[in-house]
């Protein structure tokens, strides 16, 4: 790959899942989805008349806007609540805590019936999730889990288990690399973040009795530049390095450039958490040589059918998870076509 191409990559790359995702990285230890059907990419179907009941207005409060993913986030629930006639009250925290503290207080002001929160923080909302609880309105997460104290204010949660999605990348490494002595670095999200936990947790748990050789982890801020940079001082430091893994596809995309500009695409390999369908292009090219492929964004719309439900009556589990698809060249035509859907946690 030539260095122009390598550039273009992390331009394309740079707004990923991060934005909605920035605290709980991908899990694992449960199989990977297998079943295919309608395709991401085929359009939406016609909405359905509005069903007859009660209008709601559900409140989002969002991450921040500035990630497709979370832009998905809100267009998938805005599809849903337009077969219902409901309205969304839209809130953008551009990525900061104490905003969206201040705006889940200004929706519960404003009485919504409901509230899907994308939390910027994994601890200080509690006292906003409170607020709500207090004054009845249901709180429903999606994408980063928080701490158990918030955890258990929702109403429930849909998103994806950061250990089992990050132990689903290390066992391919480990399946894929057996008996080679292979090198493996990871290049993580943010320290210290419940997600960053997990997924270091599962490489050192997956990885112990095989003869893969850790290399350690490294800090990447789900920034493409960071990551590039992390990969081009590894690439010097461990010339025999066998493969990468990264939280997620912005920073899979940095490293990928690093790789391209060394030479050694198809020599180190690159395996990532991947959020949206267009970044399978990636895994066609392989840029990208394994991804644990889940489309989270889809937790909007499922947020909004599952609210309808619990305004009808029905009792919701305490957490819903996505399966990922672990995409490769051999089978990303499957990758394109998997239907998604979001099961109780067990």
């Amino acid at each position: 790959m030539k260095k122009l191409t390598a550039m273009l990559l992390i331009l394309a790359m740079t707004a990923g899942l991060a934005g909605c995702k920035t605290s709980t990285p991908a899990a694992k230890p449960e199989p990977a989805a297998e079943n295919a059907g309608q395709s991401a990419e085929e359009e939406q179907p016609p909405v359905e008349e509005a069903a007859a009941g009660e209008v709601k207005n559900i409140g989002i409060a969002i991450y921040s806007m500035a990630a497709d993913s979370c832009v998905g986030v809100v267009e998938e629930a805005k599809l849903v609540a337009e077969k219902y006639g409901w309205t969304i009250t839209l809130l953008d925290a551009d990525g900061d805590p104490a905003t969206q503290a201040d705006q889940m207080n200004t929706l519960v002001s404003q009485k919504v019936d409901a509230i899907i929160l994308n939390p910027t923080d994994t601890t200080s909302l509690k006292p906003s999730i409170e607020a709500a609880v207090e004054a009845g309105i249901p709180v429903f997460g999606v994408g980063m889990e928080m701490d158990d104290a918030c955890m258990s204010l929702l109403v429930s949660f849909a998103g994806m288990d950061d250990y089992t999605i990050a132990a689903a990348n290390f066992e391919w490494v480990a399946k894929t690399y057996a008996g080679t002595d292979a090198k493996c670095a990871l290049i993580s999200g943010t320290a210290g973040t419940d997600s960053t936990n997990k997924t270091e947790q599962a490489m050192e748990d997956v990885l112990k009795d095989t003869d893969i050789i850790s290399v350690g982890s490294f800090d990447g801020n789900y920034d493409a530049a960071q990551a590039m940079s992390i990969t081009e001082d590894l690439l010097v430091r461990n010339p025999d390095l066998t493969v990468i893994v990264c939280q997620d596809h912005v920073m899979a995309g940095g490293a990928a450039s690093a790789i391209a500009d060394a030479g050694k695409t198809g020599e180190v390999a690159v395996v990532a958490t991947v959020g949206m369908s267009e970044y399978l292009e990636y895994v066609e090219d392989g840029s990208i040589d394994c991804a644990a492929y889940v489309l989270l964004y889809k937790a909007g719309g499922f947020a909004v059918e599952a609210l309808h439900d619990y305004f009808e009556g029905s009792e919701l589990a305490e957490k819903y998870y996505l399966a990922p698809f672990m995409a490769t060249k051999d089978n990303v035509e499957d990758a394109k076509n998997i239907q998604f859907d979001f099961n109780p946690a067990k």
